[in-house]
Order: C-alpha cells, then sequence, then structure tokens
C-alpha cells in the first residue's frame, strides 16, 4: 500500500499505530454482527477480550449506537484511551474492566478474542479453561470468535514491511520460532516521518495454537459446534446484509493465512 503524502503523520501513539497498521474495525465490527446472525433481535452486547484500546468496540457501538460493548484488558492506560476515543454520546453503553479475561463475568451475545490473542495462553488447560469461562458469559445462542494465523511459513523467522498513509513504515519481524514447542516471539516497529524510530512498539510471546487444537479446546469447553473463516466478507443479499461463509475446502486457504475461528454456544442455557 502506498502513502498519501498529504495524509498528515499518526501521533505518535503506538496504540493508534498498531489500530492503522494491523486492523481493520469497521469491517470487523460488521463481521462479528453478521456471525451472531441478522434475525438476533434486541439489544447486542459485544465482549471484547484483551481489548487495549478497545478499536472493535468503537466501531461496533458507532455502527450499532443501541447496543452495548464490554471491554476487558490489563492495560489500564490503554482502556483510559478506549474511553476518550468513543463518542461521547456512547459511553453510556460502554462498560470497562480493568481485569484478566479470566476474571471477567459480563455477560455479552458475542465475546471476540482477535489479534491472535488466545496465543497469550501458554498451556491447553489454560486454554480449555478460557473457552469454558466464555462459554458461560455466553447467552444462548451467543458466539466466541478468535483468530490465529497459519501456513508453510507460520514457523518461520523473518520480517515484512508496509508503508502506511503518513509516511510511516511499519515492520512486523518473527524474532523467533520453535515448532517443537509451538512457540514465537513476535514484535512490531514503526519508523515515523523525521526520523523517529518506536522499535519493539509491542513484543509478544506466544503459543502459536494451531486451528485444530483452538477447534478441539472450544469442543471440549462445551461450545455446541466451529466453524472457519478466512475471510471478512461473504455473499451480500440485496439489502445489503453481509452472510459470512466458512470455508470448507483447505485448498481455498492461502499458503499464509489468518483465519476466525467460531464457537456457538447452545441455543438453551
Amino acid at each position: 500500500m502506498s502513502a498519501d503524502p498529504t495524509t498528515p503523520a499518526p501521533r505518535m501513539d503506538r496504540h493508534e499505530l498498531y489500530e492503522r497498521a494491523v486492523q481493520s474495525p469497521a469491517m470487523q465490527a460488521r463481521f462479528l454482527r453478521a456471525l451472531l446472525g441478522h434475525d438476533r433481535a434486541g439489544i447486542v452486547t459485544l465482549g471484547e477480550d484483551f481489548s487495549a484500546a478497545g478499536a472493535i468496540a468503537r466501531a461496533f457501538l458507532a455502527q450499532c449506537p443501541d447496543h452495548r460493548a464490554v471491554c476487558v484488558d490489563l492495560d489500564a492506560q490503554a482502556l483510559s484511551r478506549l474511553v476518550e476515543m468513543l463518542d461521547p454520546a456512547l459511553r453510556p453503553n460502554l462498560t470497562v474492566r480493568n481485569a484478566d479475561v479470566f476474571d471477567a463475568s459480563d455477560s455479552a451475545d458475542i465475546i471476540a478474542a482477535l489479534n491472535f490473542s488466545l496465543c497469550e495462553i501458554h498451556d491447553r488447560a489454560g486454554l480449555v479453561r478460557y473457552c469454558r469461562k466464555a462459554l458461560r458469559r455466553l447467552n444462548p445462542g451467543g458466539i466466541l470468535v478468535a483468530d490465529l494465523y497459519g501456513g508453510a511459513d507460520a514457523m518461520a523467522a523473518g520480517e515484512s514491511e508496509e508503508l502506511l498513509p503518513g509516511g510511516v513504515r511499519y515492520t512486523w519481524e518473527q524474532r523467533e520460532a520453535n515448532p517443537l514447542t509451538g512457540r514465537v516471539v513476535n514484535a512490531m516497529h514503526f519508523d515515523l516521518p523525521g526520523g523517529v524510530h518506536m522499535r519493539d512498539a509491542f513484543v509478544y510471546d506466544w503459543r502459536l495454537w494451531g486451528v485444530p487444537e483452538l477447534r478441539d479446546a472450544m469442543l471440549e469447553a462445551g461450545f455446541a459446534s466451529t466453524e472457519v473463516h478466512d475471510r471478512l466478507g461473504g455473499a451480500i443479499d440485496t439489502d445489503g446484509a453481509l452472510h459470512p461463509l466458512p470455508v470448507e475446502d483447505p485448498d481455498e486457504l492461502d499458503d499464509t493465512f489468518v483465519v476466525s475461528i467460531v464457537a456457538r454456544a447452545g441455543e438453551t442455557a
């Protein structure tokens, strides 16, 4: 993607740079609502776990002003930024929890644990425990949505670069990768105009779960079913409503891919 020299450079805030580099909040919010189903009546509550500054929750509330969002994160500074960035008129619809996601208890219709957040959990017992906890929080028929990356280069060390609007260069580095343990260390770097370098803006020590591993953990936790989506799109009907389509054939996946795994709760509590 080429930079537009007329676009002002982002403020030197690592959370804003993160959102610009790797998130599409409006598309992700629309995708999550469509995954739940357009026939879901009444107020819908989105729970964004590991939310940081809650870009997806902000977009969800902007698109659906009558709905609700609950954001959970250990970073109090990021949560403060979330509240500051949200339209004041929407703040009554937002609940912020400065807490560990394992201690979260607010009910929701959708729980989103995106940006590879479940890779912060390094053992299978912990992964199943999180999924079980999420299921308890979900209303009947609710969904848990998580994402993973994988494919041929998933365990390869290396870097990739992208030029963002405003002349900001973003670098994703997979610094370490151990195929015997599934552990990876990744970092995000930003080079801003004027010679400002923000190295190690974010550093992650992850257990890179495989898609079957996560689906198995979700089912073991008690979810009724799981499905995999390899894009944020799908069919659009004549009313403009999005209908996401699960991927069924592995040949449809790119050599290196990012997928969303959706776990569906039963319709009864």
